[in-house]
């Protein structure tokens, strides 16, 4: 399974203005799950966040997590206007972050999603498109590609 296949054109959001790594974990769990399941997400996100930051450097992060109440995978992508700091290793500030939670059973299909999408967060030009993406619906073409790719 790919990222790709996983995220939606309303899981994809361009331009947002968020000031904090709680109010980005908070808008991921928002797009990612149903009003009822959102708030496991959020903590699911939090939790791993907790063992140490998810920001993956140049500027991306990949926050994730397992939750027991899903029931399939859920996927998220949220370019900020403004990057925030994240904890990056490299200090960069974070402006890119691909976000999964998956049920708790997920175990290898989690680290594949991870894989995929952490190889294609290496490449500067595929960040550089990301960043150029003129809205959400460009960011969804673009990363709809990844599936492309392969």
């Amino acid at each position: 399974m790919r990222f790709s296949e996983i995220l939606t054109p309303d899981s994809v959001v361009a331009g947002l203005r968020l000031r904090s790594r709680g109010a980005v974990l908070e808008a991921l769990a928002q797009l990612m799950a149903p009003a009822d399941q959102a708030l496991a997400v959020l903590e699911a996100l939090t939790e791993r966040e907790g063992l140490g930051s998810t920001a993956l450097g140049q500027g991306f992060a990949l926050p994730h997590g397992r939750s027991s109440v899903l029931e399939r995978p859920r996927a998220a992508f949220l370019r900020l206007a403004q990057p925030v700091v994240f904890g990056a290793a490299d200090g960069r500030p974070v402006d890119l972050f691909a976000a999964i939670v998956t049920p708790s059973h997920f175990t290898t299909g989690h680290l594949t999603l991870l894989a995929d999408i952490a190889t294609r967060a290496a490449e500067p030009a595929t960040l550089a498109r990301l960043r150029a993406a003129r809205d959400a619906s460009a960011l969804y073409a673009e990363l709809a590609e990844w599936g492309q790719l392969a």
